[in-house]
Parts: C-alpha cells; structure tokens; sequence
C-alpha cells in the first residue's frame, strides 16, 4: 500500500493473487472507499509499489513480471525492465531516489538491483551481500539518498554508496535471519525498526544492537506522518496491529476475520465460538454475539497456553461451557471462554484426541461429552472430568474415531466416522449402529442428519453426493443439480425439515427435499474461495455461515423463501 506525498486521500494497492484477474495496482481516491483497477497491469501479481516525493504523479511497481512505471499517479503502467531479463521478473520491493526519479532501485529473489536512466539499463548491485539473499524492501534516507537499508532472508544491510557496497548489521540475533521490513524512524535517524519472521525488531543506536518488541510475523510497517510514533505493523496473519508509543506495545486493529484460517464452528450460551489456527500469539477462540457479523477474540494463545486450537464444542445443557483442544491437550472453561483449565487425559493414557463432541442432556439430566481418539470412542458425564470407553458394537471394537458429526437441528442424533465404518446414534450415543456404506469411507468429507430419525442421511464425497432415504440400509448417489465431482460440506437448516446446503467447487446449493434435488444459491457464492464448513447457529436459523482454510467467515441471511 502506497499514500500519494501531498494527497492523503490517494492510496495505491497492489494485489498478489495467483492467476487471478483481481492481481495488479488498484488506486483509491477517497482515502480507501471505492477502488478502481489500474491499466496495463490486470492480472499480474504486485508485490510492491512507491511514489516520488518530487513528484507524485510518478509511481514504481514490482511485480512478478518485471519493473512497472506510472506517470499519471498509478492509474496507468508500463514496463520498464527488459521481459526478457528473467532476473528482474521476480520483484519483491521498489523505491525511487528522492533526489533522482531516474534512480530506482529493485529487491528480487535474487539480490538487488539498480537504474540510473529510467529502467533502460539494470545492474546487480550485490557487493557484500550473501549471494542469493531475496531482498524484501528497500529503504532510502530523504536526506542522504546514498545512504539504504535492505532487509533481506540473511539479515539487514546498509549501503552508504547508493548499493556499490554493502555492509551486514551484526546487532540481529541469527534466529530472526528472514527479515521482511527494514525502516527508519521517520524524525529519528538513529532509530531503525526490523520487521521480522519472529517479531519487530527495534534499535536506538543505527543497528549497533536490537531490541526485541513482540513475537508477531511482521511483513510490512507504515509510520503515521502527523505522529511519527505512531506505526502500523501488517502480519502473516494476524492481520494489522497498531501502535501509539513507537512500538513498545501493539494493539490488534482488525475488523472481522479477514485472512483468518478458521476451523471450527460451535454454539455456548446464545452466542457463537470459532477456533482459527496458525496466527500465532492472536490465533485463538473468537466469539460472536451478533450471530457471526462481528467476532472479538475470547481467548488467544496465552490464555490457552497454546496457539493450535483445532478442536472447539460448546455443552447444550450447560451453556456457559466450552471444551478447546488439540490432538495431545483438552481444556475446559466454564465461564464462555473468559477461564480454561486443561483436562486429563481423554480416555487411555497417550491417545490422540481427533475430535470431540457435547450433546444435550438425556434422562440423567447430563449433557455428555465425547471423545474421538485413536484408541476408540469415550464418553464424560462429568464434562470431562471421569471418561469410559463407549462400546460401539457388542464387539469391543477400538478403531480410531476420526470424526464425530453433530447437528443443531437434531441436537440427540450423531454420528461418527472410523478409519473402517460409519456409526450412527439416535439416543446421544447411548447405543450405535453400523451404517451399510460399500465405498471407502476416506473418501467423505462430511455427514448430514436430518431431524429425525426417519429422515435422510447424507454423505459429501470425493465421488459427490450419497443419499440414504431408509435409516442408512441403501444408498444412492445423487446430482439432482450438483455437477459431478467433490462436495466438500453439508449442513441442515433448523426448523426446516429437508431443507440442506451443500458446496461444491465454491459454489452453494440448497436442497428443499432432504438432497433429491438441488438449486445453486448465485448469491451464495464466494469469489476465489474454498469453502470448508457450512453451518447453522440454532439462535439464528435464517443466517448461514461458511467458514474458508484462509479468507475467514462470511455469513448470508437467507430470504423468507430461501
């Protein structure tokens, strides 16, 4: 992102997204509130763009194919950087000398590189650095346009002869190597931050030593020009965190779950619970009290003591419960996820935990808790405190549980998946029963239950949908309006019985029949998203929510006949 000097309200973007027609320079002039895609560089990923102070209107960018110029404040591109040089069509950061528009420099995949005449001729410039370092962005001192900082996979360089030669700042401790950013305090010449894979980086004495400031993976920093104090730090991510004190400490500024990787949906006490994984210290247990419009994190990976979170359910019957775990560790909150404590082991010690389940409250007035492990099937009625082993035959069979399916639109019916079989219950899981499939069962992605026990189940497959109108005996495979090919997630509506939702190649479909027959939702699509979970919140049945492996929850209120 880049703010024209001298014209606040005029904002450059550029967009890397893999062979998409939204990659390229888009420009904002009401400081961010509509965009317009630029000319001549539709389609082709950016990874960098810069104005010049001098002058504005003029404007580099690096992309994946090249050096790109504007003269027109980026409304229109042209290449300046031969395309048949293969060294430059790999551009990770760009900047202008303030003194000399025809100076520009360029950080690849394969050192840096420099133009004294407008991009017409390019020079490696390279001398002290180590060889093959990708140089992620490039710094120049307004006053003193020899003098740059590069920040690159093998640390953080200075050049005080415009790149002839580089020297290595030593003050970086060899575990933060990859570094993305490198700036200097914009009043402050002898302040330098470095925005690391391990956290932001921070030196009071021209990069003679380094401070560590927090733990974040930082990929880019901007400075408030009105308050240099204040930056904004963007995250492989955590998204954007600001801070107000010159980076001592940084506060989260994200809205919504932009970039999130979110992994499981549960309900607890009227509101809505989510588990994103691999954000570091801000993944977490996020809660929404709006019915998934507006999220804020409940519990992030201090509370947890762990930043893996992969397995979320709330405890019907219990509502201020919630269970949060992973394959080696189970914790429990009884306050909605304001406390956790961690659980003993789930059923026999050292069994991996692969997934867990909380159904309501049956004649002992308990809502019982389960367990997926390795080493079989477990049951709490104590919500978690004591485990047995729950028998799924009259055989002690003791297949890994791989996965345990739920719905709130038949809260006492469930079901499970084995590495051998699919079982189904109809009494909370009190007793089980085989289900007759004649396909691998690797090869499902998700299980729907109908409300009743007389209802349909439905399978999404690697091989497409599977119907089964006679309590699991006989199953058929159905398209009824699905293409043939992957349907990756069902969920049933509450209330509405027979009325499903499937996705399938991004796209969803709804079923008002129980799966015969189904009619794409246009409105329901997602542009350039893999949809992993479709799912319904019982206080709100007319919201469907769909959580994506990395662009977060989106949510549709249906119509009244939708």
């Amino acid at each position: 992102l880049a703010i024209q000097p001298g014209r606040s309200g005029f904002y450059l973007a550029g967009l890397s997204v893999e062979r998409s027609p939204y990659a390229g320079v888009w420009f904002s002039q009401d400081a961010g509130k509509s965009w317009t895609q630029a000319e001549g560089l539709a389609g082709i990923s950016v990874e960098a763009v810069s104005y010049w102070g001098k002058d504005p209107s003029q404007a580099v960018a690096g992309t994946r194919d090249g050096v790109w110029a504007s003269g027109d404040s980026g409304r229109s591109w042209r290449r300046i950087s031969a395309p048949w040089n293969h060294e430059l069509r790999g551009i990770t950061a760009v900047a202008i000398d303030p003194s000399n528009s025809q100076i520009i420099y360029a950080g690849t995949t394969h050192l840096p590189w420099k133009t004294v005449d407008g991009g017409k001729t390019w020079n490696s410039i390279h001398n002290g650095m180590i060889d093959d370092s990708d140089v992620f962005s490039i710094s120049i001192d307004p006053d003193k346009p020899q003098l740059l900082l590069a920040s690159a996979c093998s640390g953080i360089y200075r050049s005080e002869s415009g790149g002839d030669a580089w020297t290595k700042f030593q003050g970086i401790p060899v575990t933060h190597r990859r570094t993305h950013v490198v700036r200097r305090h914009p009043t402050k010449p002898a302040v330098i931050y470095a925005g690391t894979t391990l956290g932001l980086l921070k030196s009071l004495n021209g990069g003679a030593s380094f401070r560590q400031m927090n733990n974040l993976h930082i990929l880019s920093m901007a400075f408030d020009p009105a308050q240099p104090e204040r930056l904004y730090l963007a995250t492989e991510g955590a998204g954007l965190w600001k801070s107000g004190d010159g980076g001592e400490t940084a506060v989260q500024i994200n809205d919504g779950f932009a970039s999130r990787r979110a992994i499981g949906l549960t309900s607890a006490e009227s509101g809505l619970y989510l588990n994103v994984i691999q954000d570091g210290e801000a993944g977490g247990v996020f809660q929404s009290a709006d019915g998934g419009r507006a999220w804020k994190l409940a519990a992030g990976a201090a509370k947890l003591r762990d930043n893996h979170i992969t397995h979320l359910t709330g405890c019907p019957g219990a509502p201020p419960v919630l269970f949060a775990g992973n394959e080696s560790r189970l914790l429990r909150s009884n306050d909605a996820g304001a406390s956790w404590k961690e659980l003993g082991n789930t059923g026999p010690p050292g069994a991996s935990l692969y997934s867990v389940a909380c159904v309501p409250a049956g004649a002992s007035g308990k809502p019982a808790l389960y367990a997926g492990t390795e080493k079989g099937l477990f049951r709490s009625t104590d919500l978690g405190s004591t485990w047995q082993a729950a028998r799924l035959t009259t055989a002690a069979i003791r297949h890994s549980v791989q996965a345990i399916y739920t719905s709130p639109a038949a809260p006492r019916r469930m079901a499970l998946r084995t590495t051998q079989a699919v079982y189904v219950s109809e009494d909370a899981g009190l007793t089980w029963r085989v289900l007759n499939i004649l396909f691998p069962v690797a090869m499902i992605y998700d299980l729907a239950l109908a409300e009743t026990a007389a209802g349909s189940f439905l399978l999404a497959t690697a091989q497409g949908l599977y119907i089964s109108v006679d309590a699991g005996k006989t199953w058929q495979r159905t398209e009824g309006g699905l293409a043939p090919g992957t349907v990756g997630t069902l969920a049933v509506r509450p209330g509405r019985n027979g009325e499903v939702y499937a996705a399938q190649f991004g796209k969803v479909f709804r079923s008002v029949n129980g799966g015969r027959n189904w009619t794409a939702l246009p409105s329901a699509e997602i542009e350039e998203a893999t949809l992993r979970k479709l799912a319904f919140h019982a206080g709100a049945p007319r919201r469907l929510l769909a959580l994506t492996p990395d662009m977060g929850v989106f949510y549709l209120d249906l119509s009244a006949d939708e």
